[in-house]
């Protein structure tokens, strides 16, 4: 890693019209302004439902929302992860019984009388 990449930012973000100074490292700046930007839309989506309802409680109902994304997100990947590995388990599977047909169908080949 170069030193640049380790160097601290402090960013000015903007979060439903409020502004926050945020620390984070210079490689993870992209990542964390498409996170404000993720975060700032589901809030205005929550205060645009409900006008009355305190800053804090629409961050909490965000940050319950996306949680609960984030924790489906990663059942769903684990899921794939076990499809994944089971997949070279049914190819050798699939692989062995072709080999056994293919060498049934030589013997047959190799015995016509056993056909008739």
């Amino acid at each position: 890693m170069t030193a640049s990449s380790e160097r601290t930012l402090a960013l000015d973000v903007h979060i439903l019209g409020r502004a926050y100074k945020v620390a984070c490292k210079e490689r993870e700046r992209s990542a964390l302004l498409e996170a404000v930007s993720l975060l700032n839309e589901r809030m205005e989506t929550i205060q645009s439902s409900n006008k009355s309802i305190s800053i804090e409680r629409i961050a909490v109902i965000a940050a319950l929302n996306l949680t609960n994304e984030l924790l489906q997100a990663r059942v769903e990947r684990d899921n794939a992860r076990r499809e994944a590995a089971a997949v070279p388990e049914d190819v050798e599977l699939v692989t062995r019984r072709l080999r056994e047909l293919h060498l049934s169908i030589d013997q047959m080949l190799a015995e016509p009388e056993k056909l008739a």
